[in-house]
């Protein structure tokens, strides 16, 4: 069932010769969270995979959005001027996501150390982690637009979330489309900043209910709109630091004489620009989507939408971070795009079953996503010669596949 092999023989060669690096100059990321990450994997035996904390620290931010789900499927419980009679959202939610998204942080932080602690440091590591990350992409911000609300006039009209969520999902494309040229992970300063936000937000609400939220910072300009914005600033404000390290990369690409003494590749124009082609694709058929649908399906059923939308993004991530570990050009198209464009057909020729087919492709590309991931992550698996959820080796400790690493002022994605 998950034997399909989406690696070739070539990719699992690349995985061989890969070598992480990354490079963290936040202060808050090397000031606070360092020493309190560095205090909290002591905590833990040598005996817990690497691999356990990342799944562990993911599966409590969908337990977050499981949660919004239940309580909050239409992002209208908040909505009080709407006039909805809706029991609202038990404080307790908010008290629990607050405290699971530090934990989430928290594991996300770790899971690279207890890595390099246990000496259990894989390409599978790296792609399970940051493969899960590109999926928790949308499931924080869904879960913030549930403290504001959608469809009321401090929150704005429904619609207003598509270009907020395609920003933040755009704002770790780009980190790695920057590791993609330049062989670096530049972690940008924004993250730790967000993961922590989200936290401070969750409590505020558990303490002083979504009411506090309720206000307007200008004139007219309501707290949520300012939200959407800031988001939608972040991926301006990370645009510039990438731009900057691409540069500096082709800089000291012209100034060395060896391809040796630098890292990543020498790529042509078009293999630079080729990894936007399947992201400007993910949302020209998203907003054409909303454009086109006749039952306004963003409105109808804003969370099955977008969440499919975060699930075709993490596929395409997910393939472009194997692309940079393994030397390969990234895929023009992907594949999790066509049910898409089928399903966005088929409600326009009937619309009368928009919402059922939009329901079942959702089902499909999470099939289709997970049917990926497993199989990847199983095909990499004899490489480590180590336990995926256990520090368990089947082999020696030091093993064909395993990875090299490079840690300057910052993390590691195990």
């Amino acid at each position: 069932m998950f034997g399909f092999r989406y690696l070739t023989t070539e990719h699992l060669k690349g995985f061989d010769n890969y070598k992480y690096k990354s490079i963290d100059t936040s202060p808050l990321a090397n000031y606070v969270m360092q020493p309190w990450w560095n205090a909290v994997v002591k905590l833990f035996p040598r005996w817990v995979a690497p691999n356990l904390l990342t799944f562990v620290g993911w599966f409590i931010l969908v337990t977050n959005f499981a949660l919004f789900t239940y309580y909050d499927f239409d992002f209208h419980t908040t909505s009080n001027d709407l006039g909805l009679k809706r029991k609202p959202i038990p404080s307790w939610v908010w008290l629990y996501c607050g405290i699971g998204q530090f934990l989430s942080h928290t594991l996300d932080g770790i899971d690279g150390k207890q890595a390099r602690r246990t000496k259990s440091s894989t390409p599978l590591g790296e792609l399970f982690d940051h493969g899960l990350d590109s999926w928790s992409c949308i499931l924080l911000p869904l879960t913030l637009f549930s403290a504001l609300g959608t469809g009321s006039k401090w929150a704005g009209h429904t619609d207003e979330m598509l270009v907020p969520c395609l920003a933040v999902v755009a704002t770790f494309y780009l980190t790695h489309w920057e590791k993609y040229i330049t062989g670096v992970l530049y972690l940008p300063w924004l993250y730790d900043v967000s993961q922590l936000g989200c936290s401070l937000g969750y409590l505020i609400t558990w303490w002083y209910g979504v009411e506090f939220w309720q206000f307007y910072v200008f004139s007219n300009i309501s707290c949520a709109r300012v939200l959407k914005w800031v988001l939608i600033g972040s991926f301006f404000a990370t645009l510039p630091a990438c731009l900057w390290n691409v540069w500096d990369h082709y800089a000291s690409l012209r100034r060395s004489s060896t391809k040796q003494e630098h890292e990543g590749r020498n790529l042509s124009f078009w293999e630079v620009i080729a990894p936007a082609v399947p992201l400007l694709l993910l949302s020209i058929c998203y907003y054409l989507w909303c454009e086109i649908s006749p039952h306004d399906v963003l409105i109808a059923q804003p969370r099955v939408f977008m969440f499919s939308m975060g699930i075709v993004f993490s596929n395409i991530a997910c393939r472009l971070i194997i692309a940079q570990m393994t030397g390969h050009s990234c895929d023009l198209f992907n594949i999790l795009l066509l049910p898409v464009t089928i399903t966005m057909a088929l409600g326009v020729l009937y619309p009368r079953y928009e919402i059922m087919t939009l329901f079942l492709c959702c089902l499909l590309l999470l099939v289709m996503h997970l049917h990926y991931g497993i199989s990847v992550c199983r095909r990499l698996h004899p490489m480590s010669k180590i336990q995926m959820w256990s520090d368990y080796r089947r082999g020696a400790n030091k093993c064909k596949g395993g990875l090299a690493i490079e840690v300057f002022n910052g993390r590691m994605g195990d």
